[in-house]
């Protein structure tokens, strides 16, 4: 009886101990761009898996893979030309509303269900993306 109350005390301390990032942390994870909004340019969509973003908040990073636009070697990887590469984040809230800052730029996260939409400034002549899981 004893064993069995160790094991069961042990697992018990495991689980509630474990490092649970995703629940803390909703976005977490990797997410598809489905559309992006906003700007000069038209409304520019996207299926799933051609353009993804992997929020590390662990690491504070998202890792972005961008298999559609094509880049040359000329270009330095920039976040703002959605760019494949690794960027350092943070969230930060200000007035009640929740931001993604990469640096410079700070856009308004919003998360709904299992739709997650950034805003950079859609009505200030930049972009949103909007994220499938």
């Amino acid at each position: 009886m004893k064993k069995i109350l160790l094991f069961c005390c042990t697992i018990f301390c495991f689980f509630s101990c474990e490092n649970n990032t995703e629940i803390d942390n909703p976005i977490q994870g990797n997410w598809n761009v489905m559309q992006i909004v906003g700007g000069l340019a038209p409304t520019k969509e996207y299926n799933e898996g051609e353009f993804t973003w992997f929020f590390d908040f662990d690491e504070k990073t998202i890792t972005i893979v961008n298999n559609v636009d094509i880049f040359n070697h000329l270009d330095i990887p920039s976040f703002t030309n959605n760019q494949g590469g690794i960027y350092s984040f943070n969230i930060i809230t200000e007035n009640n509303i929740t931001y993604l800052e990469v640096g410079e730029r700070k856009g308004t996260i919003s998360l709904i269900n299992d739709e997650l939409t950034i805003d950079f400034g859609i009505a200030f002549d930049d972009i949103a993306y909007i994220f499938k899981r």
